[in-house]
């Protein structure tokens, strides 16, 4: 995959610049992690008063890659130079930086493998674990009165022991774990894996989706 930088830059004469005579650039940039770095040389003659007269100007470059590409084998290199006569003494340059070699980095999704009856008691002890943490945290925020701190406690309890109790000695469960990407929304999720929001909740506590989140996946075969 190839990616390419603009760069233009004003370049100011002492004198008037009546016409250039030759031109040439040659650039000096390194990459580190993602920042590329460095200087261009352009340098040539031009003509003033009908005269040739030499000119050399190093300019500095910084600029950034996206973090979404694997850049490790990247090679830099210009892929194309122009210039403008912008004023009597004022020389635009143009030059487009050529990044090649670039990868996008690969969808990360874990897969967890089917859980046998021994895992699934140990996953069901520790997925009612955490689920009660959740609910403990969310009750402190919602109600301070303890009756009620109560009946919501054993109510959501009672609901993840009917999750695991739903799943019949012919069937196990499949998980998968999804990590939330930019853009991604709770329906193209519902979507993607053929599952419905109900069922996608039994199994996470969802407010809102933020990047980087993980999302259990269920997946029940026969």
């Amino acid at each position: 995959m190839q990616k390419i930088i603009p760069f233009k830059k004003d370049i100011v004469f002492k004198d008037r610049i009546d016409e250039i005579s030759s031109i040439s650039m040659d650039h000096h940039l390194i990459r580190e992690e993602y920042i590329i770095k460095g200087e261009f040389t352009v340098e040539g003659e031009f003509i003033t008063n009908a005269q040739k007269e030499p000119f050399h100007f190093d300019i500095p470059y910084l600029g950034n890659l996206d973090d979404n590409y694997e850049v490790e084998k990247c090679v830099i290199d210009i892929d194309d130079f122009y210039y403008e006569i912008m004023e009597p003494n004022k020389l635009m340059i143009h030059i487009d930086i050529l990044v090649d070699k670039l990868s996008e980095k690969p969808l990360i999704i874990e897969e967890i493998p089917t859980l046998v009856e021994e895992d699934l008691k140990e996953e069901r002890e520790e997925f009612m674990e955490e689920k009660e943490e959740v609910i403990e945290e969310n009750r402190k925020e919602i109600v301070s009165e303890k009756e009620v701190e109560e009946e919501n406690r054993v109510e959501n309890v009672a609901e993840v022991t009917k999750v695991f109790d739903s799943v019949s000695n012919e069937a196990y469960m499949t998980y998968r774990v999804y990590i939330v990407r930019e853009g991604d929304t709770i329906s193209s999720i519902l979507e993607k894996y053929q599952i419905n929001e109900e069922d996608l909740r039994k199994y996470n506590v969802i407010n809102e989706l933020s990047l980087g989140d993980k999302l259990i996946i269920p997946n029940e075969k026969n």
